[in-house]
């Protein structure tokens, strides 16, 4: 898994469960948008690894990589 700000690997979870490295660990990271309804995605994860979500699934089916 990277890290959500800089795409190293990422050694552990924020405060809100978000996969960062150590370096970015205590900086708050701000949730992507959705690319199709705009709303805040949510680290999901599916049985080729975590991903970014949309919070309004399964109404939206928006998705990005970490």
């Amino acid at each position: 898994m990277n890290c959500a700000e800089c795409g190293n690997t990422a050694t552990k979870l924020n405060s809100k469960g978000i996969p960062v490295c150590s370096r970015h660990a205590k900086s708050s990271i701000k949730f992507p948008l959705c690319p199709n309804c705009k709303l805040e995605m949510t680290i999901r994860k599916g049985k080729f690894g975590a991903f970014w979500g949309c919070k309004a699934f399964p109404m939206c089916d928006g998705i990005r990589k970490i």
